[in-house]
């Protein structure tokens, strides 16, 4: 990456969470970043220290959505979740795992209802403010972890990652996100299978770091695509998608950093796996596999209010999506999963020429709050936010995104997507693009 497109804002940055002393102070460095920002859905007591534990003592921030923590509270973004307090009652496979580690496990970051928004605005608990610019978004659904980062409130928070709610909400506050792969594609369509846990950082080691906590820090396959030899890239820097348009410098971003590979000595060339081109089909083919997946997430949060959840307690949005459900029929499901499987196999042979894709993360910069409060263009600003990042939740295969600024005053993100198995590689060549850690904004 060009100097231009990595250098850190000249805007003041908060205290690096690392030089905090104590538990206390650490939730005071939160707190009063939170204040300007609105990250935080709730804050959890102290963890007992774990001395032993290889995180032993270092801050978290989890999602509230997606991880079960016992006695904790879990939201999913819903008012009346909050309303009710409902807490989880047991440990889910993360959410021991994060304990066993050592992990501090300060608080639960505001997310989507339900995960569903490419913005962080629930009617639960406020909109998240990107810390770039108060008045636009910080993305979603992860959006309240993104800005914590951002802000460095904390160097690492946890988010999940449906169709792109870590690398979207990454994008526009300018940090580093991973979306974990498969191991290869899934043999049955599933939006269970493609969601997947991950987190955001400011640095890339601390990302590579957190690959032993997913259990992928041995998975590279390092003798097919390791960096430290000149790899095939190719490159997408124009729109997949009717929905949006290109914006605000991104195809520029992308460009800077093929230059970047380029000087490298990677083989860089205009290239993308012609099955993107159908992404407006594929989101059209999916909504009734999401609405059904949605389906069950409510059942399972009905299970924590202690009654049904209804469409009168949930966002219009929410409320329209969980609707289509009955649109998931078993002969329409089984349509779209041949589909899929056809869509999925053309898609991954591409890797069979090229190593790397490198992408706009997002087609256009953080939007304004409210941006996605127009019910005739939500779902339609939806799914063209989610043009480049969709596509490799179902297909299985790992991405990155890797923050850069350019010109401007918000940050651009751009997004390399790997082999399956390629995580640790993918973190390798984003180190190799700037200096590792994220620019930082002017937060207040």
């Amino acid at each position: 990456m060009s100097n231009q497109s990595t250098e850190p804002s000249a805007g003041t940055s908060s205290a690096d969470p690392a030089q905090v002393d104590s538990a206390a102070d650490v939730r005071e460095h939160i707190t009063r970043l939170d204040a300007a920002l609105g990250f935080m859905a709730t804050t959890l007591p102290p963890a007992q220290p774990r001395p032993a534990a290889p995180f032993d003592g270092e801050p978290l921030l989890v999602k509230d959505l997606d991880l079960k923590l016992t006695g904790a509270p879990l939201w999913r973004g819903n008012h009346v979740l909050r309303k009710h307090g409902a807490v989880s009652d047991h440990d889910d496979t993360l959410g021991r795992r994060l304990r066993e580690l050592g992990f501090d496990i300060v608080g639960r970051t505001k997310s989507a209802e339900f995960g569903l928004a490419v913005t962080t605005e629930p009617l639960a608990y406020g909109p998240v403010r990107n810390p770039w610019d108060h008045d636009r978004s910080a993305g979603g659904s992860s959006g309240g972890s993104a800005c914590a980062v951002a802000a460095r409130a904390v160097r690492v928070a946890h988010g999940t990652d449906l169709g792109g709610s870590l690398r979207i909400p990454a994008a526009h506050c300018g940090v580093f996100a991973l979306k974990p792969g498969l191991a290869g594609p899934a043999a049955t369509p599933s939006f269970a299978a493609w969601n997947q846990h991950g987190f955001l950082t400011s640095r890339v080691d601390d990302l590579r770091r957190m690959l032993t906590v997913l259990g992928l820090d041995k998975t590279s396959d390092a003798g097919r695509s390791g960096t430290a030899q000149p790899i095939r890239v190719g490159v997408l820097a124009s729109p997949v998608s009717s929905a949006i348009e290109l914006g605000g410098g991104s195809a520029e971003a992308v460009e800077r950093v093929a230059d970047r590979l380029s000087d490298l000595g990677h083989h860089v060339v205009p290239a993308h796996p012609g099955a993107l081109e159908q992404f407006d089909q594929f989101t059209m083919k999916t909504t009734p596999m999401l609405a059904g997946w949605l389906a069950k997430e409510v059942a399972d949060a009905s299970k924590d209010l202690g009654r049904p959840l209804t469409e009168t307690d949930m966002e219009p949005g929410t409320a329209h999506m969980l609707g289509m459900a009955a649109l998931a029929t078993p002969e329409a499901l089984g349509d779209t999963a041949e589909w899929l499987g056809g869509l999925i196999t053309e898609l991954t042979a591409w890797w069979d020429r090229f190593d790397i894709l490198l992408s706009p993360t997002v087609p256009v910069q953080a939007p304004q709050l409210g941006w996605m409060n127009d019910p005739a263009t939500a779902m339609q600003r939806t799914y063209g936010m989610m043009q480049y990042t969709a596509m490799f939740n179902a297909s299985g295969h790992p991405a990155v995104n890797v923050p850069c600024v350019g010109s401007g005053s918000l940050p651009y993100g751009v997004q390399l997507v790997g082999a399956h198995g390629s995580e640790a590689n993918l973190l390798d060549l984003a180190e190799q693009l700037g200096p590792g850690e994220a620019p930082a904004p002017p937060v207040s």
